[in-house]
């Protein structure tokens, strides 16, 4: 678990998971000053509100109605409501993602971003024993599709190219 939430600390923290957990560099590395840029803008160009991008960049778009309105809603659910929303849909995400990597934007605060590609059976240990962030937005390396889990524990799959029912097989309890 994450031993310091500053912004400074949450890279290190991560990186000493993944060494505890032999979680490879190719499996999980942060991206570099270009690489992130890039991917950044072209999450933001792909999924989110030109208005709002311009205003608030990725922060806090799955909770504002910051992402385009021309983009098809996936599926989505509220995490622990009705017993239904299951809690382990993340350790599925290979299932969901059908791809071996991605790219991982996990909220540090204040609307700064540490931008990640990993593989898809790495996400779940990072996001719920090495850092829990209270937002994160993850998408495929063609920016098909976005999936994010903001702070009130709605879980959001939008944009094209994920099989709906697959989902639903994996998010939801019978």
């Amino acid at each position: 678990m994450l031993k310091n939430h500053s912004w400074g600390a949450i890279r290190e923290d991560i990186a000493w998971y993944c060494r505890d957990n032999h979680i490879s560099d190719e499996d999980f590395r942060f991206l570099g000053i270009y690489e992130w840029q890039n991917v950044y803008e072209k999450m933001l160009e792909h999924f989110v509100d030109k208005d709002y991008a311009r205003k608030n960049g990725l922060y806090w778009a799955n909770t504002n109605g910051g992402f385009r309105k021309d983009i098809s809603r996936i599926y989505s659910f509220q995490m622990g409501v009705g017993g239904n929303a299951s809690y382990e849909w993340i350790e599925r995400l290979p299932v969901i993602a059908g791809v071996e990597k991605v790219y991982l934007a996990l909220d540090g605060g204040s609307g700064k971003y540490w931008l990640a590609q990993c593989a898809t059976a790495a996400v779940s240990g990072i996001i719920n024993e090495a850092f829990m962030p209270d937002d994160y937005y993850i998408t495929d390396k063609k920016f098909n599709w976005l999936i994010t889990e903001n702070h009130h524990d709605i879980v959001e799959f939008i944009g094209k190219g994920l099989d709906v029912e697959k989902i639903k097989s994996v998010c939801i309890k019978s």
